[in-house]
């Protein structure tokens, strides 16, 4: 008679679907499972107007993570999310995927609009 072999605790169901609550949670969990197998994991972003929600998807084909949300103010972390997950896909570094992206940073602030010098001269009345 074969033995089974023992499911480790921590390996997910064969496909798990979990919505999570917190986005710090989330985004970590996304992190994970893209390291875990890079060439596998994609991401989507779905807006359902009819509900005013946006649902966040990241999965492997086994394992899928799913955030929703009907906040307006969930937006800005949401498009730091997209160009995280965007980044992570283009890394050749799995080891490095933490630390913020230099040349984004410098892009961002290369692109803030600069300040109109004031004329000096004749007033007009």
């Amino acid at each position: 008679e074969l033995e089974r072999p023992v499911p480790l605790a921590d390996a997910p169901p064969a496909s798990a679907m979990v919505y999570l609550d917190d986005f710090q949670e989330f985004q970590a969990a996304a992190q994970m499972l893209f390291a875990t197998q890079p060439l596998r994991t994609r991401y989507l972003l779905k807006y359902r107007r009819c509900d005013e929600k946006v649902v966040l998807k990241v999965t492997n084909d086994r394992v899928c993570l799913k955030y929703r949300t009907q906040q307006l103010s969930d937006l800005k972390v949401i498009e730091a999310f997209s160009q995280a997950f965007a980044r992570w896909t283009c890394s050749t570094n799995l080891a490095t995927l933490d630390e913020p992206d230099v040349e984004l940073a410098g892009a961002k602030e290369a692109a803030k609009p600069k300040g109109k010098a004031k004329k000096k001269g004749k007033a007009k009345y």
